[in-house]
């Protein structure tokens, strides 16, 4: 299985909870660890009169073109912007990306950056500026869009003149119209030659469809297609005949979208729906039940709408009054069930989801659920007690079964169920098997619904059993298989001259290609010495793969600029017997160590200073360091170590490697220990 490294996701989720910042990381398959796509209220202006040339990279006769539809500001947007460009090294013949916005109302600086990048475009440095944007995201600035604008080469007067021009905005408008029309609420989404993809998927999924698009590509040039627009076009009506004009029509055409496509705000600050609503997904997923999951609504119904949700995600308590009045619609038709999917990255999801299955216990589920919805800002240990027990348990009960975390298996297995139909995050609602993408209004429900029943109808008339029809409705459903926790193929790593945390004659020995300058390298650090802790024989080999091009030719820009010198003096503190110690040190400070701002000679001798204090912190000799790092005598190990992440197929970091094989699983403790566990026992 190739390694591609970028990323996202998902994996970050896990580590991080989700992994939000740029993670470019080798992800797993989906978990509980992705991001859910942020979703907006539409509020697009309409859209200009002229046509339009959306921004695009890759070459016009490439087999697939992935249509981009994002968030400056959007975290989830920032890792799957890695993806792509992991995506673009990986094809480079192969894949045309183009762009669309749809800067998120409550993320503030998301229309000023878009107007940005639009205005860069008009000088041909869209994808430059792209690229500063993403890079930069915790920095989005009018001062720094102009400060990004003379780094990448902009007239500045004419960029000036360029981010007042009403038309920049009206085009950024006209993007917004495209994205609601095509029904993308929230970022990231994509097209892949017209296949949807919803929110920061893990690489995997993105390769999986490519892969599947080049060959039909190749199957049509074998027939006589000339590879190009004319054939992206012809499999993108195939893959989305419901989506497939307007895709054309106003992304590859540059139509503009009607007024209707933008969704004006209505009175009270909510958005009105667009004029046209967008297809419904057909595709039905397995959604097995267990049978003990909490139901609302008449047991044999034979209409069932799943909810996998998040007690502190905001956005999982805005669908609930569609749900309950689909509910009240369709008294003895519908019932809903609950399925916990707690983000790693809301601290108190999980505790909530255990809290509320205590309640469950006594009978009190949907009571308890309306309170922590209702609150959300009141989940913390003393408010789930609180709005249990206003919720009418018996208080002392609850609190004996939250104590002994007597339904944390169940919140888990709903979680490993989630996995199994790429549940990235919440709400993710499924209506008899079919994932809501489109809208979750009332309407967008009674659609759904309605096609359902009809067909509901017809099984029941055939003589199936109302409570029957929802497993009869999936019996065929579709089911993602994740990755082997351990890829097949065993990479030749040499171990000498690398720093090793433990025996270096352990029977495992995990390699973590990291950076210094790397967030998510950061983060699982805690959790591979928890690992190293708890799993006998466990060794932890740390080699350098620097997201910089200053020092790694295998980067093709300066992502990291403060990795390189950072390694150099790790290098040094390895050669005085530091290493660990002085890594600790870097990695806790790893986001001040460089000025964000100034010439890039200034900033490296501001590094040069944070790294020489802490050298003397953790008791090294600084004159010989100083010397080490400009004799280079750290060359021959960093060249080493980034031969063997070519060889390893390494695209980004933190990358894994257990006993030479990709580690492809959840960046858990908990997991990675029964992972590690059967390796030892021979197993895996």
């Amino acid at each position: 299985m190739k390694k591609e490294n970028a990323i996202i996701a998902i994996i970050a989720a896990a580590v991080l909870g989700a992994i939000g910042g740029r993670f470019t990381a080798k992800p797993s398959a989906p978990a509980p660890t992705a991001a859910a796509p942020e979703t907006v209220k539409a509020d697009a202006a309409p859209a200009p009169a002229a046509a339009a040339k959306v921004p695009s990279i890759g070459s016009e006769t490439a087999k697939v073109t992935i249509v981009e539809i994002s968030d400056f500001q959007c975290p989830f947007c920032s890792r799957a912007y890695n993806t792509l460009e992991e995506i673009r090294k990986k094809y480079p013949n192969d894949v045309r990306v183009v762009f669309i916005n749809q800067p998120l109302p409550f993320h503030q600086n998301a229309k000023p950056a878009a107007i940005a990048a639009l205005a860069a475009g008009k000088q041909g440095k869209f994808w430059e500026m792209y690229s500063k944007l993403f890079s930069n995201q915790q920095q989005l600035s009018d001062e720094n869009y102009k400060k990004w604008g003379q780094e990448i080469g902009l007239d500045a007067k004419k960029f000036e003149a360029d981010l007042k021009d009403a038309e920049v905005a009206k085009a950024v408008d006209r993007d917004q119209a495209i994205a609601n029309g095509l029904g993308v609420r929230g970022t990231p989404g994509f097209f892949i030659n017209g296949v949807n993809v919803s929110g920061a998927q893990p690489i995997e999924n993105f390769t999986k469809i490519i892969d599947e698009q080049i060959t039909k590509a190749n199957d049509e040039i074998g027939k006589g297609a000339k590879a190009g627009p004319d054939l992206v076009e012809k499999l993108t009506r195939t893959n989305n005949p419901a989506l497939a004009d307007n895709l054309i029509k106003w992304i590859f055409k540059g139509e503009n979208p009607p007024a209707g496509a933008a969704p004006a705000a209505a009175a009270g600050g909510d958005a009105a729906k667009p004029a046209q609503p967008p297809a419904d997904d057909k595709t039905v997923w397995k959604v097995a039940l267990r049978g003990d999951e909490p139901v609302k609504g008449k047991a044999d119904a034979p209409i069932t709408i799943v909810e996998y949700t998040d007690f502190q995600c905001p956005f999982c308590s805005k669908v609930l009054p569609a749900l309950d009045e689909t509910l009240k619609n369709y008294p003895d038709k519908v019932k809903l069930v609950f399925k916990n999917y707690p983000l790693s990255f809301h601290q108190n999801a999980m505790p909530a989801a255990e809290a509320a299955q205590c309640a469950k216990e006594q009978g009190k589920f949907w009571e308890v659920e309306e309170k922590y919805f209702g609150n959300q800002g009141e989940l913390d240990a003393a408010g789930l007690a609180k709005h249990a027990k206003d919720a009418g348990v018996n208080i002392a009960k609850w609190e004996d079964c939250v104590k002994t975390h007597k339904y944390k298996s169940v919140v888990e297995a709903d979680m490993a169920a989630a996995e199994k139909i790429q549940v990235t995050g919440t709400p993710s609602v499924f209506v008899q098997g079919r994932k809501m993408v489109a809208g979750r209004a009332p309407e967008d429900f009674k659609r759904v619904v309605d096609e359902e029943l009809a067909k509901a109808d017809a099984l029941i008339k055939a003589g199936t059993a109302p409570k029957d029809v929802y497993a009869k409705a999936i019996a065929d459903g579709k089911e993602f298989t994740p990755p082997p926790p351990l890829d097949p193929k065993v990479n030749n790593f040499d171990y000498d001259g690398s720093p090793i945390l433990g025996d270096k004659n352990a029977k495992i020995k995990i390699v973590e290609y990291k950076d210094f300058q790397c967030p998510f390298c950061a983060k699982i650090i805690p959790m591979l010495k928890q690992v190293q802790k708890e799993v006998p024989g466990v060794a932890i080999v740390f080699k350098n793969f620097p997201l910089s091009n200053q020092c790694n030719p295998k980067m093709s820009r300066d992502m990291h600029p403060a990795a390189c010198l950072a390694m150099y003096w790790a290098f040094a503190a390895q050669d005085q017997g530091k290493f660990w110690e002085y890594e600790d040190l870097v990695f806790n400070n790893y986001g001040t160590m460089m000025p964000p701002d100034g010439e890039m000679a200034a900033r490296q001798a501001a590094q040069t200073e944070k790294l020489k204090g802490w050298a003397k912190d953790v008791g090294m000799d600084v004159a010989k360091a100083e010397k080490y790092v400009a004799d280079k005598k750290y060359q021959s190990r960093l060249d080493k170590d980034l031969k063997e992440a070519e060889s390893a197929e390494v695209r980004g970091t933190p990358s894994l490697y257990v006993n030479g094989r990709s580690y492809n699983g959840p960046m858990q403790a908990d997991k990675m220990k029964e992972i590690l566990k059967k390796v030892a026992e021979g197993k895996l």
